[in-house]
């Protein structure tokens, strides 16, 4: 097994430039560990929401994943673009992976930035922190341009809110300080909500382990969370992670993996995802440039 690993990472190391991939980061983390990443995030939220959003009792947000950016804003434009020019749309996500070289956050966030001449609203874009953004010591860059990597928001619809929590999956595990606080918060706080949306750049239902360190949770891990989500109604998981689309229900609480939306990708897509008293519709959809 370590010499499977130790060729792979041999191999990659001839066929692509040391800007892109963190090597050290492939095998060991390389920013702040995900305990510490917790902590300095629950500072910066200071005990409360990151936002509240005002919406109408049915409302409809985009989400979108791995664009892995790195000399131009490509895809990521177009989806802030098409989100924007949404009339429908209150918001957006950004699950992740933003970044695919050393110091290409910059390109992330002025491609998320709101062009009055292009797009008609400027559309809020809610983003997490994936495992390609703690390359390189990534979580300095990202707290300072971007903040914390584990926040929630509101979306207030007149005679109720719908709950969103973001959480930091980046290093393969949530750690148990921020597991035993999502225990905690969804105790005492779930009941408050119509819907209870997770929001997560790890994919805690697959099991392939091949991005070692940033790789998916821990099987224990998982079957932490399975229960939990089942226990406090979640109405819908949202992951990234591995460049696929899947779809699963398990103990009544869905599970979508978006794809990819990075420039290289012969399909990119996003999702859109509507919420409303009766039910959660969710739609992939083809990013198509040009919009």
């Amino acid at each position: 097994m370590v010499r499977k690993i130790f060729g792979v990472v041999f191999i990659s190391m001839m066929l692509c430039g040391c800007d892109r991939y963190d090597f050290k980061g492939f095998l060991f983390p390389t920013s702040d560990i995900v305990d510490s990443r917790f902590e300095q995030s629950l500072a910066m939220n200071e005990s409360g929401p990151a936002a509240s959003i005002k919406a109408e009792e049915s409302y409809m947000f985009y989400v979108s994943t791995d664009a892995h950016l790195s000399d131009n804003t490509g895809n990521m434009l177009t989806f802030a673009t098409a989100l924007r020019n949404d009339a429908d749309a209150s918001f957006g996500v950004m699950l992740g992976d933003c970044t695919g070289r050393r110091g290409s956050l910059p390109v992330y966030v002025e491609a998320i930035k709101h062009i009055p001449e292009q797009q008609k609203y400027p559309t809020e874009i809610f983003t997490l922190i994936g495992n390609h953004d703690l390359y390189f010591s990534g979580w300095d860059d990202f707290k300072k341009q971007i903040g914390p990597s584990v926040y929630w928001f509101e979306v207030d619809y007149g005679h109720g809110k719908d709950l969103f929590i973001c959480l930091d999956s980046a290093s393969g595990t949530l750690g148990n300080r921020q597991m035993e606080w999502l225990k905690d918060f969804l105790a005492k706080k779930r009941s408050r909500y119509r819907h209870c949306i997770i929001l997560t750049h790890t994919n805690i239902l697959y099991t392939d382990n091949s991005q070692v360190s940033s790789g998916n949770l821990p099987m224990e891990e998982t079957m932490t969370l399975l229960e939990l989500f089942g226990k406090h109604d979640i109405s819908l998981c949202l992951q990234g992670h591995d460049h696929f689309r899947d779809d699963i229900t398990f103990k009544g609480v869905r599970y979508m993996v978006v794809g990819t939306i990075r420039n290289e990708s012969p399909d990119p897509e996003y999702l859109s995802v509507r919420l409303s008293d009766e039910e959660v519709v969710a739609t992939f959809c083809p990013l198509v440039s040009g919009l």
